[in-house]
C-alpha cells in the first residue's frame, strides 16, 4: 500500500511540471506531426543477462499507427505495421510472426504522452545541459517503466529516448537525419511474406 501511495504522490507532484513552457511547446510541435522518417540506433541491455546489444538501421512513422522499423546492422530484422495487422520478419530464421495491433510498439513510445493530453512528466536537465523529459507511468504504458525523452538543445526535438519493458531490459533509441512530414510511399506500411517464409500468428 505504501508504495502505491507513493507513486500516486509523485504523479501528483508532477501534474504542475505538464505545463512547463517546454513541455508546451513541444506537444504543440508534435501535434503537427503526420509522418516521420529516418535513421535509428537501438541499445537492449539486460542486467539480468549482463549484455547489451545494438541494432542500427531505417525508421518511417506515419500517423496514427502505420510504421516500419528495418534493422539494417546487427541481427537483420523488419517491423511492420498497416494499422491492421503488425509483422515481425527474421529473415536469418526465415520466420514472420503476424499479430493484431495492440499495446505500444517501442518505436512508438517516445509519441505516446506527446499524443496523450493527460500525461505527467517532470522537465529538466541533464549533466551535460540537455533537456530531458520524465514521463509519470499511467494505465496504458504500464508495460514501460522509466520512460525518457531525450531532447535537442533547444528543447524543440526528441532526439532519443529510453524505458524499461515487462522483462526488465533497458531500451534505448537515438534518431538521427529527421524528416519531418516527408511524403511516404504507401508501400513502406506493407509487408507479404517472401516465399518459403514461415508466417506464425
Amino acid at each position: 500500500m505504501r508504495r502505491i501511495t507513493l507513486l500516486l504522490v509523485c504523479c501528483l507532484c508532477l501534474a504542475a511540471a505538464s505545463d512547463h513552457p517546454i513541455w508546451v511547446n513541444l506537444r504543440s510541435t508534435y501535434l503537427g506531426l503526420k509522418t516521420l522518417s529516418g535513421l535509428f540506433t537501438e541499445n537492449i541491455c539486460s542486467e539480468k543477462e549482463g549484455t547489451c546489444t545494438q541494432f542500427e538501421g531505417r525508421f518511417a512513422i506515419s500517423l496514427p499507427d502505420r510504421y516500419r522499423l528495418e534493422v539494417t546492422e546487427g541481427q537483420k530484422q523488419l517491423f511492420v505495421s498497416d494499422g491492421v495487422n503488425v509483422w515481425a520478419y527474421l529473415p536469418e530464421f526465415g520466420r514472420a510472426i503476424k499479430r493484431p495491433p495492440g499495446g505500444v510498439a517501442p518505436i512508438m513510445a517516445f509519441l505516446e504522452p506527446i499524443l496523450d493530453s493527460t500525461s505527467t512528466v517532470e522537465v529538466a536537465k541533464d549533466s551535460s545541459g540537455i533537456y530531458v523529459v520524465k514521463v509519470c507511468p499511467d494505465g496504458d504504458m504500464s508495460a514501460m517503466g522509466d520512460l525518457v525523452l531525450e531532447l535537442n538543445e533547444t528543447g524543440t526535438q526528441i532526439d532519443g529516448f529510453s524505458f524499461r519493458d515487462g522483462m526488465g531490459q533497458k531500451l534505448h533509441f537515438s534518431f538521427y537525419n529527421q524528416d519531418w512530414n516527408p511524403k511516404l510511399d504507401p508501400a513502406l506500411f506493407k509487408f507479404k511474406p517472401p516465399k518459403g517464409v514461415t508466417v506464425e500468428k
